[in-house]
C-alpha cells in the first residue's frame, strides 16, 4: 500500500491508524526523502507523472493525503485508472471530487475509485444512510462538523477552510439549486456530551452536489463551526469582503497557534435527517478528535485489501454496515450514537 503525501499532518495520521490496524506493507512518499524505521520511503511529486508512475508500479492501493485538494492535479488518479490500482484520497474540495468521479467510464471499473473518503462525504455519507435508513423519502440532511479548538491548525487545513469564507457556491434548499455564501447562515447543532450545543456556517463540500441526488433529499446542508465564539465571529466578518482569504492562510496560521492552549481536543461530526421522523447520528471522539478525518480512509484501504468487491465510484452512503462503523469506531475509542431527534 502506498500513501501519497505522507509528510503532512493528516498524512501522519493515517499512516499511524493503519499501522494500527491493518497487516499489510506500507509505503510512504512525499517530495523528499525522509527515513523511516516504521515504513519504506519513496520521493514523488503530484505534478511529476514520471515520478508518480516508478512509485505506484506494484501497489494494490494508493491513498493521497496531500492537501489543500483544491490546487491538486488529478494526474495520481488518472494514473491509478490506468494501472487497475484501488485509489482513495482525503479530498473535501467539491470540485477536485466531482473530477476524479467523471474520470471512470462505465467500462472502467476494474478498481474501486474512493474520492472523498474522510470525514466528508464518506463519513458523512455513512451516517446519513444510517439515520435514515427506513424512511421512504427525506426532506433534510444537515451535516455540522464541530472540531475542538486544539485540533489540527496546519496551513493545508485552514486554507481548505478558507476557500470558502465570502464565496458563492450553491446549495439544495427545498428541491432547487440556491446560491450562497461560505460563513454565512448560522445554525445551532446539539451534539451529545462533551460537546453541546454548537454553532456552525456554511462552508462549500462536495455533500452538497452529490448527496440530493444520492438520498432523494430536498434540502442539503453542511456547516462547520469552531469552538471559540470570537473565531467564528471573525471569519463571518471576513466573508462579507467577498475576498479569497485562502492566501492569507499562513498569518492565519500563526494567530491561531496563539489560542492553541484554549479549549479541547474533542470533536465530532453529525448528521441529522429528517423524513417520515427526524433522526441524528453522530461520531464523538472525547480526545485527538482529528483522527476521525482519517478513520475512513483507513478502514477503507483494509476492506480492499481483504478483497471486498469495491469497483468504480464507492458510493458514500453504504459502503459500510452499522454495527462495522460501530466496531471501527470502538477501536479508535470514538463513539457511535444515533438518536431520534
Amino acid at each position: 500500500m502506498l500513501v501519497v503525501g505522507g509528510r503532512g499532518y493528516f498524512g501522519q495520521l493515517l499512516i499511524d491508524d493503519l499501522l494500527r490496524n491493518a497487516n499489510c506493507e506500507l509505503t510512504v512518499s512525499s517530495r523528499n526523502r525522509v527515513p523511516s524505521s516504521r515504513y519504506e520511503t519513496v520521493v514523488a511529486d503530484l505534478w511529476d507523472p514520471d515520478s508518480l508512475e516508478r512509485v505506484v508500479t506494484g501497489m494494490d492501493v494508493v491513498i493521497c493525503t496531500a492537501g489543500p485538494f483544491q490546487m491538486l492535479p488529478s494526474t495520481l488518479a488518472e494514473l491509478c485508472l490506468s494501472r487497475g490500482i484501488h485509489y482513495i484520497d482525503l479530498a473535501d474540495d467539491r470540485g477536485f471530487v466531482r473530477k476524479v468521479r467523471s474520470l471512470v467510464s462505465p467500462g472502467n471499473r476494474a478498481n474501486a475509485v474512493c474520492t472523498g473518503w474522510s470525514t466528508v462525504p464518506a463519513l458523512s455519507g455513512l451516517l446519513a444512510g444510517i439515520a435514515s435508513d427506513g424512511m421512504q423519502s427525506l426532506h433534510s440532511i444537515y451535516i455540522h462538523l464541530a472540531p475542538g479548538n486544539r485540533g489540527a491548525r496546519q496551513t493545508g487545513t485552514i486554507t481548505s477552510l478558507l476557500h470558502s469564507v465570502g464565496q458563492s457556491f450553491t446549495v439544495w434548499r427545498d428541491g432547487k439549486p440556491e446560491r450562497v455564501v461560505g460563513w454565512s447562515d448560522p445554525y445551532d447543532f446539539v451534539f451529545p456530551s462533551p460537546i453541546g450545543q454548537r454553532c456552525g456556517y456554511l462552508v462549500d463540500v462536495p455533500d452538497h452536489e452529490v448527496f440530493p441526488k444520492l438520498f432523494a433529499a430536498d434540502t442539503v446542508e453542511f456547516r462547520v463551526g469552531s469552538e471559540l465564539k470570537i473565531l467564528n465571529h471573525c471569519l463571518s466578518l471576513l466573508r462579507r469582503t467577498r475576498l479569497n482569504w485562502a492566501s492569507w492562510s499562513g498569518l492565519f496560521e500563526r494567530a491561531l497557534v496563539l489560542s492553541s492552549w484554549i479549549g479541547h481536543d474533542w470533536g465530532a461530526v453529525g448528521v441529522e435527517v429528517s423524513g417520515a421522523v427526524t433522526r441524528r447520528a453522530y461520531v464523538i471522539a472525547d480526545s485527538q478528535a482529528e483522527r476521525i478525518a482519517v478513520m475512513p480512509a483507513s478502514v477503507m484501504a483494509v476492506m480492499l485489501l481483504a478483497g471486498i468487491p469495491h469497483r468504480g465510484p464507492v458510493s458514500y452512503k453504504d459502503w459500510m454496515t452499522r454495527e462495522q462503523l460501530h466496531a471501527e469506531c470502538e477501536k479508535r475509542g470514538f463513539r457511535l450514537v444515533v438518536e431520534d431527534a
